[in-house]
Formats: C-alpha cells, sequence, structure tokens
C-alpha cells in the first residue's frame, strides 16, 4: 500500500468524506482525489472563461480569429 498520513479536519467533514465515499462505493483518498481534480477543472475553466471574456472585444484578437476562420473556409472549399 502507498505512504498514508493523518489530516486534521473537523468530525463533520469526516463524516461527509465517509457518506460520499460509502454513496459513491469508494474510499476517503478516492473521493479526496475527485474532489480535488473537480476544483482544479473548475479554476481552468474559470481561468479559459475570464480569458474569453477578457479577448472578445480586442479588435486585434477577432481580425486574427477571422483570418483563421476565413482560411479554414478556403481549406474546407478546396
Amino acid at each position: 500500500m502507498a505512504d498514508t498520513t493523518t489530516v486534521k479536519v473537523h468530525t463533520s467533514t469526516r463524516d461527509l468524506l465517509m457518506e460520499v465515499g460509502a454513496a459513491r462505493r469508494q474510499s476517503a483518498d478516492q473521493v479526496i482525489v475527485a474532489a480535488l481534480a473537480a476544483l482544479h477543472r473548475d479554476e481552468r475553466r474559470r481561468v479559459a472563461a475570464a480569458e474569453a471574456r477578457a479577448i472578445k472585444d480586442d479588435p486585434s484578437d477577432l481580425a486574427e480569429i477571422s483570418a483563421i476562420q476565413q482560411e479554414m473556409a478556403a481549406l474546407h472549399a478546396r
């Protein structure tokens, strides 16, 4: 078995962790890993959305997008 450690959490947090694990038939470790992966995905989505908002009205970015779309349309027309 891999190395393990103890993490101090409130008993209510431990109880919730065990409840979620039981419902999903997963160990506490699996629940924690899944939760951390979801947090990581959410953060990447948040950053991507912020970047999209930042560039959506930028004239140079819009021009570049338009040029790429025109090039792709020309390639598909061949």
